[in-house]
């Protein structure tokens, strides 16, 4: 396995752990959150045949990898950024969501414990930010997961030039 692949199953994982938990949108419905990898996608205006940023769909989780530390013979540690953005027209009490939703998949991370072969290392950081574009809300999070790290060939075969 390798980031990407992780990557791929973390999406997977949040998606189906969110699938139950309702929240509301734009258009006052409440909806199951959307999980994206790295980035949001650019939505179209179709009037004017452009992309317009504001149409971005709320609520949504964004799974973004940050990087990877492979210490020879001590670990190979992956990090990932996880953005949380949800909708909400309470001026005073709208953040709320978001700390909600961010609570909630700490949870169900620490409930699973793996994706994929990558094993949570326990440190989970969540913080909203510091100045919110109400009445949309956004926090972030940073999980670590440890991986296995790549073996290595026979060294003697590699100490003779056949590797």
């Amino acid at each position: 396995m390798h980031a990407l692949d992780i990557t791929d199953q973390l999406v997977a994982f949040l998606q189906e752990a969110m699938s139950d938990y309702l929240l509301p949108t734009k258009d006052g419905v409440e909806k199951s959150t959307t999980v994206f990898d790295g980035y949001l996608p650019a939505k179209k205006n179709a009037r004017r045949g452009e992309d317009d940023p504001e149409q971005e769909d709320y609520p949504f989780i964004i799974v973004r990898y940050l990087g990877d530390e492979d210490e020879l013979d001590k670990g190979n540690n992956i990090s990932f950024k996880i953005v949380v953005g949800t909708y909400s027209q309470d001026e005073q009490h709208g953040w709320r969501d978001t700390i909600g939703l961010m609570i909630r998949i700490k949870t169900k991370l620490r409930e699973q414990q793996a994706i994929g072969t990558a094993i949570l290392t326990g440190k989970i950081s969540t913080a909203l930010f510091e100045e919110q574009a109400k009445p949309m809300w956004h926090g972030l999070m940073e999980v670590e997961f440890e991986m296995p790290q790549i073996q290595n060939k026979n060294r003697e075969l590699m100490e003779n030039g056949f590797y």
